[in-house]
Order: structure tokens, then C-alpha cells, then sequence
């Protein structure tokens, strides 16, 4: 993943390679490449004074009808296509990035039907604010999210959930955004292979129950109305970076593409909603430490040295205490930079020194020649219980954002799931790798080979 940076105005920079759109640059003009640490430009700031919060009870729902699992790269457009197409009456939208212009001509064509469409948006783009009023103007009832990104309120650091609730039905739960990588326009549900669109490794629960879509109906429009009764905002205009970031795209295939699946219940299965930052202190580190046989992840990132995260991990550890052949193995998301190679380097001597946890043996990094990032945010524990969430393993994802996720336990979704992380087990790297070069020739670009990507999915959260 090469770096190039045309521009240099922008701060606190980490991540992919960032380049200016050509229409700004004379026809002709020779533009040198400067070197640099790849970088992410950081649109807001999420250290704001947080407003106190009061946490709300998180109760179990039964749920006995339906559930739909899927992943991306592989099926989420199609499922998400789908459910918004099926949708009558409603579709209430809690998202941290909303940027693939294809799902907002899926709202717009519900607009057109008659449905009712609410958005709260985590704005912290020009684009994503531009896209946030034409939707709005198109009859969207749209809200910012009480975040730091907001000029009114600060409630949570980021409003990272990703819950869409539909028609008080449906209720859909994912680790991914709404953007080009986290939910590529793969029309065939699983993808077709000769004409598949890379993206990130994500997955998703869609869940028909009215008492679960009640419940984050009420997390949703609660916290939309912590925004709208907020003092009066200020004017202010979203400082963003006049660029676009990209980098290589994958090469080759999955080895295996997951349709969706759908599991009609039998019988009634409790759902535990977990979020932060109400109970996910309070739920995850419990259900980890009783792990009889198997704990596996996929994460973007592990914080090793924050003091959410080594809670975390110490219940990872009190489980294999009991049990010295507990299986526990991690698939990460790629490292982005030689600078974040050597803080993973430290991080992963730490994660072996104070939790026996060792790279190749039980961490693994996203095979890149096949996925464009590990974004996913999934925890299988014993091959029956099953967290889709968003929370990132930061302590800010568990205890200071608004985040959201489920904890239920079938066997059927949990091998489901299984599955997927089998075969992304497979190809991950047993070591972390760094970029070979931090710079690339802006002629390069037009050879091709490079994805966009949104600066949502890759941010520390």
C-alpha cells in the first residue's frame, strides 16, 4: 500500500495513501511526490468534553421469527437491497459513515414510495455533509449525531453504531459503514466471481423482531433527541481535506464467497443487545472468561495497553487458566504505515508477554491481496455464541463512543460465521507487514489497480 500526499495542509495524518483530485491541478503540471508516513486526515478532533450521560438498561430480547447472516464483501449490499427495497413504512438509519452513493439512491427510491426515512449521521466530512442535505433536502428527516463531530451536543466521542431498523420489523445490526469498501456493490447475493467487488472483511445480523427493533428504535431517537434539545448551534463550517485517499486493491479472490443465510427459528432465542457505552464492560468480559474450547476473533485492532482492553484480554487469559488447549485465535486488519509497524511490533511483544497470545500461533493480520481491510468487529466464543457489533477493541469504542452490537447463542449462525473466519484464518499473514513504499508516482494512478477508500474505516475509534 504506497503513500503519496499532493497536499500537506492536514493534521494528525495516519492511514492510506491520500492524493488531490487531478481537476485541481493545472493540465500539465508535473506534481513531485513528497515522502511521508501514510496518513489519515482526521476530520474532527474526538477528545471533546463529553456531556454526562446517563447509561440506560440493556435487557435481553426474545426474538422467534427470523435471521439473516451475512457478510462483506460478499452479500451485505444484497441483503441490505433487499430489506430497504421490501421496506413499507419505515427506515430509521444510525450510521458513522454514510459516503457510498448507491445506498443513498436506495433511500431515495424508498423516499419515492412513501417510506419514512430518519438518519442520525456522525458528520465529519465536507462530502458527508453535502450528502447528509441532499438527503435531507429529498425529504430525509435527518439528525447529527450528539458526538464530537456535533456543534450543538457531546454525548459519546464517535456515534460508531451501525443499526438500521426497518419498518419496526427489521432490525439490522453490522460491524460495517455505509461505504464503497464496507458494503461494495456486489448485486448477486455472495458475488459473482467474475465480476466481484473487493472490500473490507464485514459482517451483519438482520433480525425480525418487533420488541428488538423497539428497543433501538428507542437508542436511536433517544439519542437524536440528545441532539435536538441541545442549545442553539453555532454556524460552523466542517474543516475537511480537499483529497481523496486510495490504495492498491486486491488482487485476487476470497478463497470462498458467503451468500447470506437465513436461520427461521424454531424456538425463542434471546438476543442481548450490548452497547457502549451502557454494558459492554459489563457483558463481554463475563462471556469471555467462561470459554470452555474456543475463543476466535476478527478486530481491526487490539489496544493492548488501555485499561478497557487488558480487561478484555485478562478474561481471555482467566479461560485458558481452566483450560490450557483453550483455542484462541485473532485476525486483525492490516497495519498502515513502517511508524505503526513498530508500534505493532511492541504491541504484539506485550500481548505475548502478559497474555500468551503469539503472532502466527494466535494472531494472524488480513490477507490484502484478497480484502481491502479487516474492519469486522466479531467475537465467536465455543462454537455457539456470536458478537456482531460495532465496537472497535479501544477503549474509547467500549466505554466513550455510542456503539451497538448483539450477543446471541445458536450453533447455526455461530458456524455460519465460523466459516468465514476459517477461511480468512487461511490466508492471514502470520506477521505484520508494513507498505514497501511510501511513495508512488502520481502517473501511476492512471495505470490503474487502486480502490477508494473512506477515511471512516480506517480511523481508531
Amino acid at each position: 500500500m504506497p503513500s503519496l500526499v499532493l497536499r500537506q495542509s492536514m493534521l494528525k495524518h495516519r492511514g492510506p495513501f491520500l492524493a488531490e483530485p487531478e481537476s485541481v491541478r493545472p493540465v500539465g503540471t508535473h506534481v513531485e511526490p513528497v515522502r511521508t508516513e501514510p496518513f489519515l486526515p482526521e476530520m474532527v478532533p474526538r477528545n471533546c468534553r463529553l456531556e454526562e450521560y446517563e447509561k440506560v438498561k440493556v435487557p435481553a430480547v426474545d426474538v422467534d421469527q427470523e435471521i439473516i447472516t451475512y457478510c462483506s464483501p460478499d452479500s451485505t449490499y444484497a441483503v441490505t437491497k433487499k430489506l430497504f427495497d421490501d421496506a413499507k413504512k419505515s427506515i430509521l438509519i444510525g450510521i458513522y459513515d454514510f459516503s457510498a452513493e448507491y445506498i443513498k439512491e436506495l433511500v431515495l427510491d424508498a423516499l419515492k414510495r412513501g417510506v419514512k426515512v430518519k438518519l442520525m449521521l456522525d458528520i465529519d466530512s465536507k462530502d458527508e455533509q453535502e450528502l447528509f442535505d441532499s438527503l435531507s433536502d429529498s425529504g430525509v428527516d435527518g439528525v447529527p449525531a450528539p458526538s464530537c463531530a456535533s456543534h450543538r451536543v457531546h454525548y459519546f466521542s464517535s456515534s460508531h453504531e451501525k443499526v438500521i431498523v426497518i419498518d419496526g420489523e427489521w432490525c439490522i445490526v453490522q460491524s460495517g459503514n455505509y461505504s464503497e469498501n464496507s458494503i461494495p456493490l456486489n448485486v448477486k447475493d455472495g458475488g459473482d466471481p467474475a465480476h466481484f467487488r473487493h472490500g473490507n472483511r464485514d459482517t451483519g445480523l438482520a433480525i425480525r423482531s418487533r420488541k428488538l427493533s423497539k428497543f433501538f428504535t428507542g437508542i436511536l431517537e433517544s439519542d437524536m433527541n440528545l441532539e435536538l434539545t441541545g442549545p442553539e448551534a453555532l454556524p460552523e463550517a466542517i474543516e475537511a481535506a480537499n483529497a481523496f485517499m486510495i490504495e492498491k486493491a486486491p488482487t485476487k479472490l476470497p478463497t470462498k464467497l458467503f451468500p447470506s443465510k437465513t436461520f427461521k427459528l424454531t424456538k425463542s432465542l434471546s438476543v442481548q443487545p450490548v452497547l457502549s457505552p451502557d454494558n459492554y464492560m459489563q457483558v463481554i468480559p463475563d462471556k469471555l472468561r467462561v470459554a470452555k474450547k474456543s475463543v476466535l476473533i476478527e478486530q481491526q485492532y487490539i489496544r493492548g495497553k488501555q485499561p478497557d482492553i487488558q480487561e478484555l484480554l485478562t478474561a481471555i487469559k482467566e479461560a485458558r487458566g481452566r483450560n490450557g488447549r483453550l483455542d484462541i485465535r485473532i485476525v486483525l486488519g492490516k497495519v498502515f504505515s513502517k511508524k505503526d509497524l513498530d508500534a505493532e511490533k511492541k504491541n504484539l511483544a506485550l500481548l505475548k508477554q502478559e497474555f500468551g497470545l503469539v503472532a502466527g500461533k494466535n494472531i494472524r493480520y488480513i490477507d490484502t491481496t484478497r480484502f481491502v481491510h479487516c474492519h469486522n468487529k466479531m467475537i465467536l466464543v465455543d462454537g455457539q455464541n456470536v458478537l456482531v457489533s460495532s465496537q472497535n477493541w479501544s477503549d474509547s469504542a467500549v466505554s466513550k463512543n455510542r456503539e451497538a452490537g448483539v450477543w446471541l447463542s445458536h450453533s447455526g449462525i455461530c458456524d455460519y460465521f465460523t466459516q468465514i473466519f476459517e477461511s480468512d484464518w487461511k490466508t492471514a499473514l502470520k506477521s505484520p507487514t508494513a507498505p514497501d513504499k511510501d511513495v508512488v508516482e502520481a502517473e501511476s494512478l492512471r495505470a490503474g489497480g487502486f480502490v477508494r477508500v473512506a477515511p471512516a474505516d480506517y480511523q481508531e475509534v
